[in-house]
């Protein structure tokens, strides 16, 4: 940074003057399904473009084995549904793939980065509770398509 100044009537007047700032690289999304595998952007997001500072809002992916297995039970791991954590709550995110998603596409007036998703909070527990976690993983069922549904 650079200051100008210059003296008016015995005062010190002054400008700062800031440089330019470059623009940061874009963040890189982290996308696994529940084997760790990465997954591509486009399957998730409409147009393939995700949504700004998609990891700060979604977290990472889950790795508790035992929320990872109630997680596979209740969707078939061919279907590649997502499943993240909060960094810092109690909260867990269902992403859907947008070939299985009922509310996001051409045909629901999606904007680019739009992606279909779903809490799941503890935050009033305090910490995941497995039975709960089963009985919220089972709500979402209904808001995916499956073949014929």
């Amino acid at each position: 940074m650079e200051k100008e100044t210059t003296v008016i009537g015995g005062v010190e007047v002054g400008e700062i003057k800031v440089a330019a700032v470059k623009p940061t690289k874009t963040e890189k999304v982290v996308l696994k399904n529940t084997a760790g595998e990465d997954v591509k952007v486009g399957d998730y997001f409409f147009n393939g473009k995700p949504p700004v500072a998609f990891n700060q809002s979604c977290g990472l992916p889950v790795n508790r084995e035992d929320l990872l297995d109630i997680f596979n039970k209740i969707f078939d791991p061919k279907y590649d549904f997502l499943f993240y954590k909060n960094i810092d709550k109690e909260l867990y995110i269902v992403i859907i793939p947008l070939k299985h998603s009922i509310s996001v596409g051409a045909q629901n007036d999606s904007i680019d980065g739009d992606f279909q998703k779903h809490a799941l909070s503890f935050l009033s527990e305090g910490s995941v509770n497995p039975d709960t976690m089963r009985m919220k993983l089972r709500r979402i069922l209904p808001f995916a398509k499956f073949g014929d549904n």
